[in-house]
């Protein structure tokens, strides 16, 4: 596994808890500080898969997609 997988998937866990715990904490009336927090964790999620996204190589074979 390399970094950018590792990256990658990381970002998508981030994502996911950040989503769910937000949604969650909304549906309980947890304070705005903690939806927020949650938000938060979301939103670190999100940018790390931006920059893992613009770490991957771009593909260099003349395949039938290739320019």
């Amino acid at each position: 596994m390399n970094g950018t997988t590792l990256a990658l998937a990381a970002a998508l866990v981030l994502v996911g808890v950040g989503v769910v715990a937000l949604l969650w904490a909304e549906a309980a009336g947890l304070s705005t500080a903690v939806v927020a927090a949650c938000g938060l964790v979301a939103l670190a999620g999100v940018g790390l898969l931006t920059a893992a996204v613009a770490r991957v190589p771009e593909p260099t074979g003349g395949g039938e997609h290739g320019a």
